[in-house]
């Protein structure tokens, strides 16, 4: 019987979108969950057919897509936020053995074909052989942080399409040997540390869709965005006084800013210039102590040009 235990998760980014590589050793991820899966849509032919049964549907367009849950390993995040920006800048620190990276808001698509880069995902599930996702983008990514748990991504995933194929014997990297962790992170509001912000999630959304064309096939034939990027954060604060609350009635806008570290000088950072209050809902739920959930859109910050930094620190130089 298959257990999740048994399975593995990797991915290695394409060349060409849609043109499935080799994930190689080192370029495997552990993972919490998956739920990458294929789809089929489905289309009726005919509504007057002299009877009162259903009839047969037609089978239409594929995809596969879902989300990856994974705990925020440097070599993991480096692939994500590379596959949900588009960008990457490389600075190599420490002598060569650390690599440090800049993310910043896409200005261009990766190419004519998809938007974003594009990855070949492996995923085994525990029975016989693997499954391969060729063209895979990364369509969203939730980064979630919480005490007692790890930097958490919640990622969104599309790919063109899906085969089976031989598992690989998965092999992980070594350092660090632990994901980043809430006991480390620095969250900065407004130039000010708060100190009673109990939970923080930073958001991207690529808004891509899959797009068909008559080109003799019944896969994607190209992927695009359908919007802008949003970008957004929510979190829990404890409710001990009204200083947030009035910048979101003012709608005053500020600049929040989280770190956090690793042993060895792994490093994160979340850069966000300019950030506004979209809710801050108040109320009283019974006698437990009160907490308000906040969220808060990103916006793009003229001086910078970008709504966002992000700063990753990181042994991968092939990123």
């Amino acid at each position: 019987m298959a257990q999740g235990a048994g399975g593995h998760i990797g991915f290695a980014k394409e060349t060409t979108w849609g043109t499935p590589v080799v994930v190689a050793s080192g370029n495997f991820v552990y993972g919490l969950s998956e739920s990458v899966t294929l789809q089929i849509d489905r289309f009726d032919i005919r509504n007057i057919q002299g009877a009162r049964s259903e009839p047969d549907d037609v089978a239409g367009m594929r995809r596969s897509q879902g989300d990856m849950v994974l705990p925020g390993y440097p070599h993991a995040l480096g692939h994500i936020f590379k596959g949900l920006t588009n960008s990457g800048s490389l600075t190599v620190v420490l002598s060569g053995s650390l690599h440090q990276y800049d993310y910043f808001t896409p200005t261009a698509d990766a190419s004519t074909l998809s938007p974003f880069p594009s990855y070949t995902l492996e995923i085994f599930r525990d029975v016989t052989s693997a499954h391969r996702y060729a063209g895979a983008v990364f369509t969203s990514g939730a980064f979630s942080i919480q005490p007692n748990q790890e930097l958490r991504a919640t990622v969104g995933v599309l790919a063109k399409t899906t085969s089976i194929f031989a598992r690989s014997t998965p092999t992980y990297p070594g350092s660090p040997a632990e994901p980043f962790t809430y006991d480390t992170v620095s969250l900065s509001i407004g130039g000010a540390a708060p100190g009673n912000v109990e939970a923080f999630t930073f958001t991207i959304d690529n808004n891509i869709d899959a797009v068909g064309a008559l080109n003799a096939s019944n896969e994607t034939a190209f992927m695009r965005v359908r919007g802008f990027q949003g970008v957004s954060v929510n979190g829990t604060i404890s409710f001990d006084d009204l200083t947030e609350y009035a910048k979101f009635v003012q709608q005053s806008e500020q600049a929040i800013i989280m770190t956090v570290t690793k042993a060895q000088s792994f490093f994160l950072r979340f850069d966000l210039p300019r950030v506004v209050y979209t809710t801050y809902p108040m109320g009283i739920r019974g006698r437990d102590r009160m907490t308000v959930d906040f969220e808060g859109k990103v916006r793009y910050h003229a001086g910078s040009l970008t709504a966002y930094n992000i700063r990753l620190t990181t042994v991968q130089s092939n990123l």
